[in-house]
């Protein structure tokens, strides 16, 4: 009991949303994963629709500091190297590739209202995009979640 109160509040809130059936359920449905956790930063893999010369997951390393209240920011990740992914890398289509685009924060953050660093520099879209729109009621599951929705669509193009 006492080393779980030395876990920071926000590190103990994502703990415990990994154990929910909502993040489960998309582990055992094949949808996401959890590559490590080392606080704050969660390197997490999500599966993508099969597409010629494509990856079948994209990485994501994400900044949890302060989660659920401060909204995460992902950067796209290429598992194999542990680097950020390659700008040719990246999924295509034309709402994958607005969201996972290289030429907004240097590539380094999603370019979507779920994503911290588009929700700060975008403060309309919580109003603009209530469903999408990250807030503290959020998890990652619903994260995830979105991302998957992206690089399973019919208009997902691969890389």
């Amino acid at each position: 009991m006492t080393e779980l109160l030395a876990v920071a509040p926000d590190e103990r809130g994502l703990r415990a949303a990994l154990e929910t059936v909502r993040f489960q359920s998309g582990v055992d449905g094949g949808r996401w994963r959890l590559v490590d956790l080392d606080w704050p930063i969660g390197i997490f893999a999500v599966s993508a629709a099969a597409r010629p010369n494509s990856p079948s997951e994209y990485g994501l390393r994400i900044d949890l500091s302060g989660y659920p209240q401060r909204p995460p920011t992902a950067t796209p990740w290429d598992l194999g190297l542990n680097a950020s992914l390659a700008a040719d890398r990246r999924p295509k289509g034309p709402r994958a590739g607005h969201v996972f685009r290289t030429n907004w924060e240097h590539g380094q953050a999603l370019y979507a209202p779920w994503d911290g660093r588009g929700l700060n520099a975008h403060s309309e879209w919580a109003q603009d995009h209530p469903a999408d729109a990250w807030h503290a009621e959020r998890d990652i599951a619903f994260f995830l979640g979105r991302v998957h929705e992206l690089v399973n669509a019919d208009d997902y193009s691969g890389i």
